[in-house]
């Protein structure tokens, strides 16, 4: 004959858990340094360049609008994940 365990569940204080501070700090030190925020407003600015070199109507072949304005914006994304990723040494 089987016989059931009894599992009780795991049972946290007040305030333990997981919260908005610890989702954005890792003991004790920011997610992000203050590099981290200027490679992404860097990004930002790229992206927000390359979407305003593609508006128009007339000449809508242009290379500003089909070469280089794509280049920015993929140049800006690329930013923003070195932004993500980057870790600077302590």
């Amino acid at each position: 004959m089987a016989t059931k365990s009894t599992v009780s569940p795991k049972v946290t204080k007040p305030g333990s858990s997981f919260g908005f501070k610890d989702i954005f700090q890792h003991k004790g030190q920011p997610l992000f340094q203050p590099i981290n925020y200027r490679l992404m407003v860097l990004g930002l600015v790229l992206l927000v360049a390359g979407n305003a070199l593609m508006i128009g109507k007339e000449d809508i072949y242009s290379f500003t609008k089909i070469t280089l304005a794509p280049i920015i914006i993929a140049a800006g994304y690329l930013v923003e994940l070195v932004a993500i990723l980057y870790r600077p040494k302590s």
